[in-house]
């Protein structure tokens, strides 16, 4: 067999119509036919399977190995027995399918009875091309933008969404004089779509060993605690390591984060993790327990004459984390668990870099973790208010989609999180230990 060109011919490719599809999507009918041969055995029986003729399926799985350079599977007496590539790439597309046929289930029940066959049908013959539109009409809001985006005309773009909207069963968009909107149905099918996406995308990196140039992305979700140091440190040793990797970093609010990871728009969220438990659909994996400590401004009256207990804080100007978050938890379970009234919310914020803006320029205090602060601790700007008796600490750590099969990236960028964090845990002890000497992270 000649050597295997590189997988960058099919990144990306034409569909029937001639259109491009988004990301990795080589060809549905032959990712149909390799599952059906992998799980049959022959493509006799795989035919059978798929409604299709035995020359249609042999064409369409040759066509999908012709795109990709290399083979698929080993021709033996016994039948079609999957090459190593072939079993990586089947298991993806196995998953990117199985995306597919759940969020036709998910939007069947929610068009009623009566759809239940058209919602059977979708995963099996749903086109790229179709897919592609409706992702690009929920990230431009108009037919005529996506169409710009995609390099097609607005009646094809329409035309391919009315074609997805029969195959589905169900309507999945509200045209607008504003522009054209996803409805319930719509943006249940476009979490499926993308997670499917995905799956193709990580078979991409996967079977670059086969003959392909090395390419491997990962996109975090970072909440504030993660972003000082914890990911920057983990990410400048994954690319050391692996200098062909793409590495994406995003910033937001959990729930806007958690609504990415759904949508497969990211891989994993890293920061505090929910005191009362994740999402169901999320798993939430522990790194460390970081400890929140009383932090002022150089020269604050606190400094000078330290409070003995929680009960003389009550009083002061506080800046208070947002409502819901992990930080506000501890917050008030501080200040509950003595008995006390909580210090009026009159500043709340979110932002670790807004937090220190405003306890240098004012006499408020904060309970922040001293990772947060790191550069102002070591410069003197900021110190640690000894305050006898503080237990106040949250569980910081990684979240991922459950049952999400992880690219050979993430769980990379895993192992450099749980040793960046292995490092963190020393420093955190000696702050708790000795609150006014200035913290020193050490550089990984």
């Amino acid at each position: 067999m000649p050597a295997p060109p590189a997988l960058a011919r099919v990144t990306p490719t034409a569909d029937d119509d001639g259109a491009c599809a988004p990301g990795w999507l080589p060809h549905f009918r032959g990712l149909r036919a390799m599952v059906a041969v992998a799980e049959q055995g022959t493509v006799v029986r795989a035919a059978e399977v798929l409604h299709l003729s035995q020359p249609a399926v042999t064409r369409a799985l040759r066509g999908l190995e012709d795109v990709l350079g290399f083979a698929l599977f080993e021709r033996c007496a016994r039948g079609m027995l999957p090459t190593p590539a072939g079993r990586i790439l089947t298991e993806r597309a196995r998953r990117a399918f199985s995306e597919l046929e759940q969020a036709s289930a998910a939007i069947t029940m929610l068009a009623g009875a009566g759809r239940k066959a058209q919602g059977q049908r979708f995963a099996a013959m749903v086109a790229p091309h179709l897919l592609d539109s409706l992702v690009a009409v929920a990230e431009q809001g108009s037919g005529p933008q996506a169409g710009h985006k995609l390099g097609r005309s607005q009646p094809t773009v329409h035309r391919n969404l009315a074609e997805l909207e029969h195959l589905a069963g169900v309507v999945l968009f509200n045209r607008t004089a504003f522009g054209t909107r996803l409805t319930e149905a719509g943006e249940t099918l476009l979490c499926g779509v993308k997670r499917a996406l995905a799956s193709l995308a990580v078979a991409h990196e996967e079977l670059a060993p086969f003959g392909g140039r090395p390419t491997a992305q990962v996109r975090i979700g970072a909440l504030p605690l993660s972003i000082g140091v914890l990911v920057p440190q983990a990410v400048d040793r994954l690319l050391s390591a692996c200098p062909h990797l793409q590495v994406t970093i995003v910033d937001g609010t959990y729930d806007a984060l958690v609504q990415q990871l759904r949508r497969a728009e990211i891989d994993l969220i890293v920061g505090a993790l929910r005191p009362l438990g994740a999402p169901r659909d999320l798993v939430q994996e522990p790194l460390f327990q970081d400890r929140l400590m009383l932090v002022a401004r150089a020269g604050h009256p606190c400094l000078s004459q330290p409070p003995r207990c929680l009960a003389e804080l009550v009083g002061h100007a506080w800046i208070v984390p947002l409502p819901q978050t992990p930080a506000r938890l501890v917050f008030e379970r501080l200040f509950r668990s003595a008995d006390l009234p909580l210090p009026a919310a009159r500043l709340q914020v979110n932002s670790p870099a807004m937090v220190r803006t405003l306890l240098l320029g004012s006499d408020r205090l904060a309970l922040l973790s001293p990772l947060q602060i790191e550069a102002e601790l070591r410069s003197g700007q900021l110190a640690v208010v000894p305050l006898p008796g503080l237990d106040a600490s949250r569980t910081i750590g990684a979240s991922t989609r459950l049952g999400g099969s992880l690219s050979p990236a993430v769980l990379a960028l895993l192992d450099e999180l749980r040793a960046v964090a292995g490092q963190l845990v020393p420093v955190l002890h000696r702050c708790a230990t000795n609150p006014v000497r200035e913290p020193a992270v050490e550089a990984s």
